[in-house]
């Protein structure tokens, strides 16, 4: 038997610093002559400590940057708290208008078209927008150039012009945009069931043509004003810099840039709606509406919850998994009712997330495809997971860890950068591996019954309806075995008001 020597080399995922490296090039002396014989040295990744890479500015704001030399780029990524919660009411779409804005705007001292050269002439990428409870704003530019880079991003930033054209001009935008919202049922979809779900709720505010229309440039400013100012940032970097030298750089960029007396507060509120179970059709006509959509979810858990692990292993092995998980082996692969379903149970990071099995299928194979699901969130609720499904969904975050929050430099300053900007709990990413591998079955188990309730199910059926309560004419299975029947009719797009009586 001839002897093998084997080269590995391991590239290391995560490298925030030698000490994090999962590994380093490896050569191993292997006895066998069969691949399946080979043995390969076991990998340790070790995550690091932000603390070496953290540091906060006189002026509040908080860096965390990590020197990376392996290509001549420098990538930043800036947070700050704020977004469209935090509009004022009947200004629905501000949040949106100000991110593009401050983009296309052009700033105080250079028009949107001297914007667009500069960036083209850096070969840059630069960007703004503004979600739900966070702002961002990134910038990639060749390290050479990062002076001129941090001038020009810090300048969009600071000095806005919200020229009056591109404003005209995105609200044009937003207009068309709306007019389209009843068109395709993957919009209709998503908007229904986040109302059915959260209710009154900021998540649901949503720009009508009376809002865009009352936007001006004093609300821009305004708003602009309560978000950006550096106390408010936290600042995620990797590159090809000194990084003593690029946070002088940061600082003196922002030099001058005073900090308000009084910060907004910016308290997120808690969900406090309670949806109503039951079916809520909505029918969508049109020559393609051969297939309807369904979800099934409701309210679910937040980032502090204690059994967000064991909940990440249940759905992976119910429906997150891909073509491994139950959903989509006995929908799909079994009956052949559907291109793709899953489910999705991830923790809420800013407020309360959802548990949502989804799917779409012919219309007259929903109700059948929607029994299935409810088939197999019974089992995995009445009976413990196979050993090797655990194995199998366990393994799966364990070896992913690294690649999921670790892969490169920059992403290990953004994983803390989230971390630290949506209060994640202590410790969170130094236990991540060691509560996940601790799940057991009778845990996934517990979890499916504690937090998946088919008795707190909304079922929303989007497409033809017409055919779809006709269903496949082989299965007993009618609408209304899921649940008292609301037929939901779609709003008038401009102003998302439904017709009275409806």
């Amino acid at each position: 038997m001839k002897k093998l020597i084997l080269a590995a080399v391991v590239m290391a995922a995560g490298c925030a610093s030698d000490e994090a490296s999962p590994g380093k090039p490896v050569v191993q002396e292997v006895g066998g002559d069969h691949p399946e014989k080979l043995k390969y040295a076991t990998l340790e990744f070790k995550v690091p400590d932000p603390a070496t890479f953290r540091t906060v500015l006189p002026n509040g704001m908080i860096v965390y940057a990590i020197e990376d030399h392996s290509l001549p780029l420098v990538d930043l990524r800036l947070q700050a708290r704020g977004g469209s919660f935090w509009q004022p009411k009947g200004k629905e779409g501000l949040a949106s208008a100000c991110g593009t804005l401050m983009r296309i705007g052009g700033t105080t001292t250079r028009d949107p078209a001297e914007i667009d050269q500069a960036i083209d002439i850096l070969a840059a990428q630069l960007s703004v927008g503004i979600a739900d409870v966070t702002a961002q704003a990134v910038l990639s530019v060749l390290s050479k150039d990062v002076d001129q880079g941090l001038a020009l991003f810090f300048d969009i930033l600071r000095n806005p012009g919200f020229k009056q054209d591109k404003i005209d001009f995105f609200k044009a935008q937003m207009m068309r945009g709306m007019r389209a919202r009843n068109d395709a049922t993957p919009g209709i979809e998503g908007r229904e069931a986040g109302l059915l779900l959260y209710g009154d709720y900021p998540s649901n505010a949503h720009p009508t043509k009376a809002s865009v229309e009352s936007l001006s440039r004093d609300d821009l400013i305004a708003f602009h004003k309560e978000i950006f100012y550096p106390g408010n940032f936290i600042i995620s970097a990797a590159g090809d810099f000194d990084r003593a030298q690029f946070l002088k750089k940061l600082e003196a960029a922002c030099d001058g840039w005073a900090n308000p007396a009084n910060p907004p507060k910016r308290e997120i509120p808690k969900v406090t709606h309670t949806p109503k179970p039951g079916v809520y059709a909505i029918h969508k006509e049109g020559k393609q509406i051969n297939q309807g959509r369904v979800t099934m979810g409701h309210l679910g858990i937040d980032i502090s919850s204690p059994d967000v692990h064991a909940i990440r292993i249940m759905a992976y092995i119910l429906g997150a998994g891909g073509f491994s998980s139950r959903l989509m082996q006995r929908v799909r692969t079994e009956e052949g009712l559907v291109y793709d379903v899953g489910c999705d149970y991830r923790p809420g990071i800013a407020y309360t997330g959802t548990f949502r099995m989804v799917f779409q299928s012919k219309s007259e194979s929903c109700l059948y495809a929607a029994k299935l699901c409810m088939e197999e969130l019974g089992k995995i609720r009445d009976k413990e997971v196979t050993a090797e499904e655990l194995n199998d969904a366990v393994n799966f975050y364990l070896d992913g860890f690294p690649g999921l929050f670790f892969a490169t430099k920059f992403q290990t300053t953004n994983t803390f950068a989230n971390a630290e900007i949506n209060g994640y709990p202590a410790n969170y990413f130094q236990t991540w591996r060691e509560k996940v591998r601790a799940v057991t079955a009778k845990d996934v188990q517990r979890v499916a019954k504690e937090h998946c309730h088919p008795d707190k199910l909304i079922y929303v059926f989007t497409g033809n309806m017409t055919d779809v309560r006709k269903g496949d004419g082989k299965h007993e299975i009618r609408m209304e075995d899921f649940g008292q029947i609301t037929d939901v009719p779609l709003p008038d797009p401009m102003t998302l008001e439904r017709k009275k009586g409806e």
